[in-house]
């Protein structure tokens, strides 16, 4: 059970011990001096960090209901909090919600609130720095500060939508969005100030002490205790998954008072009866979880969290090896899974993973795993062992050029794997990441349709997309190959990391011909071909109907065999062997009756297609690797050359044992 999971990392964790406080991005602080006045000590708000969200803080937390309306939080809050401004004046809202907001006056309340609280540790704690936030509160009442303005950037477009604007400390201006704010006086940071966090202790003691003791008594189903007092609703909020509200989400909440979500006449959350300790813990769990790059990752819409029970070392290693895996990281694990981790302790300790969405003020669980530690590192290393794919050693295999994301992502990232199956990384859908995460730590195979959106990027790439070089997307290759391979079914080819010479299986073949007739059009324009390549005009063609695409680019390989045996002895030589090369992978193919030549198919399926692209990249990396060995050895040899030079009748090979490391495929 997921919540009880959670419960029990909290507990472990210890990290109920100080629920009164709880990090918080905050990126202003307010300065004030010490004449009295509450007077800025500059022309506006410091801020507090390069991003756009601000520097982490302990800030002090709140167990009131905030759904209701002039809740705030103390001592940090945001701009309705501090100012009582609206943060979308103008924005389109239903006239009856706006009606109910203004009749209300739900923004002065929630500013009143916030006030209120400051005044009353005023009071309580005598701390005199508390002054000066009242006297700048006293100046700014029922007018919006100087430093803050409403509407457009200077010299903006008539599109532009209006915004409130910050001038912050520098004298620059910058937009401001649910951010939130606090004091420091004379260099002393408020939330900082130890009588005021032990005052707030008090008060948060108090509140929780108000809603036990306002709350009705049952068992929960969480913790199976009886007779403790139930929440009616489950806070804190759950922050940091994507798609969800900055303020904050649930993972269960229910409709108040609608007949639909009452069961036996119960309400809210009374239908998921869940104690207050037991609300509190696994909200603070997941929220731990989701503010720590160990134990999270955030992929387009999706947001993973995974823990182990015991130990935490595995979870950096997890982390790291789904986010960052470089191929020596890679290659270690895989060949030493279990170095590091005692395997006595991975077969008792329980790995946990969740796979997290959120909806507006909802979070949704995709789906939820557990298993044990020494499964989920075995599975791992399947995974990356699945995925591997001999790839030439260049440096540009390595950056992700060819897909427009950050060149620091590594091709085996699983973001990387999964943006293959979309055009841009914000279209990726989130059941997408979560079966690949399925796949990484369950050992399961990701469905056959995502074939289709990974050919279909790749076709998209090659027609559209400048200097796109298939050989360099490796993240969609080796996710392909593990696809294909882990759906297979009988006698089906299995594709291996390296180039298989000798299989019959057609729609490999069938690309393998085409990076042939590819590399051979590239010799006869001496790598210096202007316009569009072979495989980039037939690729799709050829893939889905192999009989007719290859019946033009027969006639066209003809051409170009002539063409490369007019440059003399050379080029006669490397025709000669390019043509060999063909007829040998040609007599893989077998005649649909005894005696007649070999036929093309005349269609492909969808994973016949799959294997049909892998054959064609496979080829193409055997070929890089040797042209790459070819110039090493001429640069040993103080005889550095040009791609014009490349011995084409050197570089192809039909040896199995020199391409595919053990043997052959059955």
């Amino acid at each position: 059970m997921l919540l009880k999971q959670l419960y029990d990392f909290a507990i472990s964790r210890k990290l109920l011990d100080d629920l009164a406080f709880g990090p918080k991005a905050v990126r202003w602080i307010i300065d004030l001096d010490l004449d009295g006045e509450g007077n800025l000590v500059a022309a506006g708000p410091q801020a507090t960090g390069d991003g756009k969200r601000g520097r982490e803080f302990s800030c002090p937390v709140t167990t009131r209901n905030k759904n209701v309306g002039g809740v705030a939080e103390f001592l940090a809050d945001s701009l309705t909090g501090v100012f009582g401004l609206d943060p979308e004046p103008e924005a389109p809202m239903p006239p009856r919600r706006r009606a109910d907001r203004d009749e209300n006056n739900r923004l002065r309340l929630k500013c009143d609130d916030f006030w209120r609280q400051i005044a009353e540790a005023q009071r309580a704690t005598g701390n005199g720095l508390l002054h000066l936030p009242l006297m700048f509160r006293a100046s700014v009442r029922d007018s919006v500060p100087a430093f803050l303005r409403w509407g457009k950037s200077s010299g903006a477009a008539d599109k532009e939508k209006p915004a409130w604007w910050v001038r912050h400390a520098g004298g620059d201006e910058s937009r401001l969005g649910p951010d939130c704010f606090t004091f420091r006086v004379n260099g002393k940071l408020l939330l900082d100030d130890e009588s005021l966090r032990s005052w707030w202790r008090g008060i948060h003691a108090q509140e929780v002490k108000t809603t036990e003791e306002g709350s009705e008594v049952g068992l929960c189903l969480v913790t199976g205790k009886s007779g403790v007092s139930i929440a009616t609703t489950h806070n804190p909020t759950i922050k940091g998954v994507r798609g969800s509200q900055p303020s904050g989400a649930k993972i269960v909440s229910f409709e108040k008072s609608a007949p639909a979500f009452s069961s036996f006449g119960l309400e809210q959350s009374l239908n998921a009866p869940t104690s207050n300790e037991a609300a509190s813990a696994y909200c603070t769990a997941l929220n731990w979880l989701l503010g720590h790059d160990d134990h999270r990752i955030h992929l387009a819409g999706t947001t993973l969290c995974f823990w182990t029970r015991q130990s935490e070392v595995e979870s950096s290693l997890f982390a790291r090896l789904l986010n960052r895996p470089d191929p020596k990281s890679v290659s270690d694990f895989v060949k030493t899974p279990f170095s590091g981790i005692e395997r006595q302790l991975a077969r008792a300790d329980q790995f946990c993973a969740v796979t997290l969405a959120g909806n507006g003020g909802r979070v949704a669980v995709h789906h939820w795993l557990q298993v044990t530690l020494e499964h989920a590192v075995e599975n791992l290393r399947l995974w990356f062992a699945d995925l591997q794919l001999a790839t030439p050693n260049s440096p540009q295999s390595r950056k992700g050029k060819n897909l427009g994301e950050k060149e620091s992502i590594p091709p085996l990232a699983l973001f990387r794997l999964a943006c293959t199956t979309v055009r841009e990384a914000k279209d990726l859908p989130a059941d997408v990441p979560a079966q690949l995460y399925r796949a990484a730590f369950e050992a399961t195979a990701p469905p056959v349709s995502l074939v289709q959106p990974i050919l279909s990027q790749l076709h998209s790439r090659l027609v559209r997309a400048e200097k796109y070089i298939p050989l360099y997307d490796e993240s969609r290759f080796a996710l392909l190959k593990l696809i294909l391979n882990r759906n297979r079914k009988g006698s089906v080819m299995e594709i291996k990391s390296k180039l298989v010479a000798d299989t019959a299986d057609p729609a490999y073949n069938c690309g393998r011909l085409l990076s042939v007739f590819n590399s051979l059009q590239r010799s006869a324009h001496e790598g210096k071909l202007e316009g569009a390549t072979i495989a980039e005009r037939y690729f799709g063609s050829a893939s889905a109907s192999p009989s007719a695409a290859f019946s033009i680019l027969w006639r066209l390989h003809q051409h170009h065999l002539k063409k490369l045996r007019q440059k003399g002895e050379k080029g006669q030589k490397a025709a000669h062997r390019i043509k060999e090369t063909i007829a040998q992978i040609c007599s893989r193919f077998a005649p649909q009756s005894p005696g007649e030549s070999p036929e093309l198919p005349r269609v492909l399926t969808l994973t016949e297609q799959g294997r049909f692209a892998l054959g064609f990249y496979q080829q193409e990396a055997a070929r890089a690797e040797a042209v790459r060995l070819w110039k090493q050895k001429q640069e040993a040899m103080g005889q550095p050359a040009a791609d014009e030079d490349i011995p084409e009748e050197d570089l192809l090979t039909e040896n199995p044992e020199e391409t595919q490391e053990g043997g052959a495929n059955p």
